[in-house]
């Protein structure tokens, strides 16, 4: 497991998993961070990407632009998992307002965002 500043990163399963900090206010220099250490951990290999956004309080909408754009890179599919009524919405709005270069849907359960990814565990 690596842990950034903004998170922590671990593969299992041919998954890449990402679960941001707490409180987490994700700025442009935030994602930018946070998509570096992201690369680093999957050193140039593409994953699908379970992304746990539970600590996720706010976003802004470059760092959202960036995140859908150079963010994507090496992803080959990506769940986003959160409970938190707040990071709902934003996941929501996120969705809805930009278009997304990988398939992307967002959940509330764990078990159905991983077996979302399943089929691209073993993608060439």
């Amino acid at each position: 497991m690596f842990e950034g500043r903004y998170g922590k990163f671990w593969i299992r399963d041919d998954i890449l998993f990402v679960v941001y900090k707490p409180e987490l206010v994700i700025s442009l220099k935030v994602a930018k961070q946070v998509v570096r250490d992201r690369l680093e951990v999957q050193q140039n290999l593409e994953y699908p990407v379970f992304c746990d956004l539970s600590g996720v309080t706010d976003s802004s909408l470059v760092a959202r632009r960036y995140l859908v754009q150079e963010g994507t890179l090496l992803i080959k599919a990506l769940a986003f998992y959160t409970t938190s009524p707040v990071a709902v919405r934003l996941t929501e709005f996120y969705l809805k307002t930009l278009n997304h270069k990988v398939p992307t849907k967002f959940f509330t359960n764990k078990d159905q965002a991983i077996n979302f990814l399943k089929p691209y565990m073993d993608m060439k």
